[in-house]
């Protein structure tokens, strides 16, 4: 295994922990995974948000999120799914659980894990993928989360 793929392996692990999956991959496939994993909890988060979020500016944000995940889900070569991780899954249930500006600023703070998270994926298979498309989608998105992280903070501080 090359050296780069083994960093590129111990980053992962260390950035977040990921439900495995059934069936065996390689390294550029477990990589493009845990890139799937991630973006559907801010898919699956924002298609809540789209209908629970209290604040427009919020809905707003989980309208942009929807559509910007399922294209990095077509550019992976993937349908958008609603596997999650088992930390995702929670908070997708405590979401549920939750209305109003509750709801809003969870909704908020997890997207901005999440959006972390994907960024440290995101920057690793920009440089090390092996899948041309995807590898390109990655090369756009980090810009994009950049500008996502600036618009949940200041949507964040409005909200106070």
């Amino acid at each position: 295994m090359e050296r780069r793929t083994l960093f590129a392996a111990g980053a992962l692990a260390a950035v977040m922990p990921v439900a495995r999956l059934a069936y065996a991959q390689t390294g550029t496939d477990a990589e493009k995974q845990n890139i799937l994993l991630a973006g559907n909890f801010a898919l699956l988060s924002s298609r809540m948000a789209a209908d629970k979020a209290a604040d427009a500016a919020v809905k707003a944000f989980a309208a942009l999120e929807v559509s910007e995940q399922e294209a990095v889900a077509t550019a992976f070569g993937a349908a958008p799914s609603e596997q999650l991780t088992a930390e995702h899954a929670a908070m997708m249930e405590q979401l549920s659980a939750l209305s109003g500006a509750e709801f809003d600023n969870m909704y908020l703070q997890g997207q901005m894990t999440g959006h972390e998270q994907l960024r440290a994926l995101h920057a690793g298979y920009a440089q090390n993928g092996s899948d041309p498309r995807a590898q390109g989608a990655s090369i756009v998105a980090v810009p994009a989360i950049d500008s996502h992280m600036s618009m949940l903070r200041a949507i964040q501080q409005r909200l106070g």
